[in-house]
Order: structure tokens, then sequence, then C-alpha cells
């Protein structure tokens, strides 16, 4: 506050000559500002020129009052910067500039007018604070805008995800929105979709599915809509590991909504067997038809693996060795190893198995019946356990 009436008439001064030189001032501070705040070179004059008025109003008045005002008047300039996409670390340095500038002059006049040393020191004690005043309340508007922007981009990401997995680019809109995101109407994607698990959310899933795909270089895009991570991703062959996601085939923008379709499946059935990583038609193959045609599992097991069930745990260790010895490709040696047992238990248990099934499996079909049998038993021994454990 100011302690006399003589401190009153300089500052009064002071603010009449900041006023009166406002328009040279902010000339010599904008051509000051883009010299050494590059990102302001595209900034319009006419919006430099209103701001730089705004501060030298702020600190007039400032001055005559003997105190900075409780809040800065007209913080939009702060959101112009925002959406320009200046940082705030720039524009907080163009304030600086600015007020240091203004304090200069302030000292120049000041000792013009023969003011007394320790009166000039008031006068930029509180430019000074005025300084601080426009930086905390321009800081606090940036932030704002920017947090606005992003939960506008976030909108229009959602939005537009949700629309291309459902309709492709089913209209002229469309394809504008795919250009404006980088994605080329003509190129190849896959479509992805997941659902998060227990002690996740959507957004750290999809945020996984992110890192995952950017660090193979699938160019990954995506959203969370509807409680799931979904999008769509680039490439013809996917690594094997990575986070538990259905893709679809490769397809055309034009026909992602089938490839979602697809990547739905795929999950669902990936799930529904346990599997973990990418699922996709490639490396579930025919367990896709197993989820799906129940009739025709459940009689492949009544028929195949119905006798060897009826034998109890020995029943069990059957269908086990059964399964070991298909998935090494009917290499018994190989089995054993997996099974962790001998070769010669695995041929006994094998030899058991063909006599109780009544198949061979020295032909395509009785490998093919056997193996859809198998996995048959595998969904439903899954389902079970994850009805009675309430899962």
């Amino acid at each position: 506050m100011r302690e006399s009436a003589g401190i009153a008439g300089t500052f009064d001064d002071l603010a009449r000559l900041l006023r009166d030189n406002a328009d040279r001032l902010a000339g010599e501070i904008i051509t000051e500002i883009v010299e050494k705040v590059p990102t302001y070179a595209a900034v319009p004059r006419a919006s430099l020129h209103r701001s730089l008025r705004q501060h030298i109003e702020t600190a007039s008045r400032s001055l005559t009052d003997g105190q900075v005002p409780e809040q800065v008047q007209d913080v939009s300039v702060a959101a112009e910067r925002a959406r320009a996409g200046i940082p705030i670390e720039h524009v907080l340095l163009a304030i600086r500039l600015s007020f240091q500038a203004l304090r200069e002059f302030v000292i120049r006049a000041a000792t013009g007018l023969g003011v007394e040393p320790a009166i000039q020191l008031e006068g930029v004690r509180i430019l000074w604070e005025v300084n601080d005043l426009v930086s905390r309340e321009y800081a606090v508007a940036h932030r704002d805008e920017d947090l606005d922007m992003a939960r506008t981009a976030e909108t229009r990401r959602v939005e537009f995800v949700r629309r291309l997995l459902r309709d492709g680019l089913a209209t002229p809109d469309m394809g504008l929105h795919a250009a404006s995101f980088g994605l080329v109407a003509t190129a190849r994607y896959r479509a992805f979709r997941a659902r998060p698990g227990t002690g996740e959310s959507a957004a750290q899933l999809l945020q996984a599915i992110l890192r995952w795909g950017t660090t193979h270089r699938l160019a990954p895009f995506g959203a969370v809509v509807e409680g799931e991570a979904v999008g769509i991703l680039t490439g013809e062959g996917l690594p094997g590991e990575g986070p538990t996601v259905g893709v679809g085939p490769a397809v055309e923008l034009t026909q992602i909504p089938e490839s979602h379709r697809v990547a739905g499946q795929m999950i669902e059935v990936g799930l529904e067997f346990g599997r973990t990583g990418p699922q996709t038609l490639e490396n579930l193959s025919l367990r896709v038809a197993v989820a799906s045609e129940h009739g025709v599992g459940d009689h492949l097991v009544d028929r195949i693996l119905g006798p060897l069930l009826a034998q109890g745990e020995f029943g069990q260790e059957l269908v086990s060795s059964l399964d070991a010895f298909l998935a090494a490709g009917m290499n018994t040696a190989a089995a054993a190893k997996a099974l962790v047992i001998h070769p010669n238990t695995v041929r006994y248990r094998i030899n058991q198995a063909k006599h109780l099934s009544g198949r061979k499996l020295e032909s395509a079909q009785d490998i093919s019946e056997v193996w859809w049998a198998l996995r048959r038993h595998e969904w439903k021994s899954r389902a079970r356990r994850l009805r009675d454990s309430g899962g």
C-alpha cells in the first residue's frame, strides 16, 4: 500500500507515462519476444499487441492503486496460446520478458522524474507482484484449456473409433476424419478388441495394447468404447506374445466392421479356452468351431472320449496322454517328455485309448475328430470350473 500522498502522486505519474507510451512499448516488447521465443513467431501480431496492452493496463492500474488487483480481468489470451500449441513455459517466458521491459521503463521514467530510490523500489516491487499474478492466472487458464482440448480430442477419437468399427467409411465425413487421424483408406488394418480382467481398467488395458503395438510397429489406434479396449492395427503378421486381445483379419477400412466382429469372436473363444496373448483365426483355428458347434463337439466327446472317461482316474490319464500325443505330432518321445513319463508308458496309454475309443489314429478323419473331441472336452471342463468357482 502507498504510505504518503507523495508516493501516490509519483505512481500516478508513472502510470500515466506507461499508458502514454503503451503502443511504442508494446511494439518493442513484441519484437523482443518473437526474437527470444520462436514459437511466438506464428502468433498474430494483433493478438500479441492486445496481450501487451492488457499487461500495461494492469501494471498502470496497480501503480495507481499501490497494490496488485485480486485477479486479472481477462486471461483469454492464455487459452488462445494453448489452442495455438504454445507450451506454458514459453507463455511464462513471454510474460517475464514483458514485465522486465515494463520495470526497466518505470525505473528510467522514475529516475528522470527524480524519484527517490526507496520509492522506485516500491514501484518495482508492485510490478514484480503483478508479474507473479499474471503468470499464475495465465498458467491456470492455459492448463484448463489444455485439459478441455484433451477431453475434446479424446471425445472425438472415441466417437470416430465407435463409428469406424460399426460402419466403416460409410459416409464421406468418415473418410475425412480417418485422414485427420493419419489413417489411409486403402491401407489394410486389423481390428482389435479386448476386455479388462480383474483389477484392470479398460484404459489401462488400452495403454498396454498401444505400447505393445507401437513396440512392434503395428501403428495402433484405438479408444475405450463401452468398457472395452478397441481399435485397429496394421500388419499381416502379429507377434505371439503380448496382451490378451482378439484380432480380426486384415482388411481395408471400408470392411473394418467385419474385422471387428471377428476380433470379438476371437477374444471370446480365446478367453473360453483360457488362452493368453493375441488371439486370431490363425492361432485359434478350429477352436472357433469347437466353441460354437456344441452339438458336433458333444457328439464326438461322447463317442470318442466317453469310453475313456468312464475309466475314472485312469481315463483322465488316457485323455491327457492322447492330447499330448497329438500336440507332439504323434511323436511318442516328444509326448513322453512333455508329460514327464517314460515313452513306454505313453505307448501303453495310447494303445489303450485307441482300443477304448475305436480310433486307430491312422486316417486324417480319425485324427481330426479326436482332436475336436479333446478341444470340446477342454472347453467344457474349463467352463465347469469357472461355473463352480463363480468366475
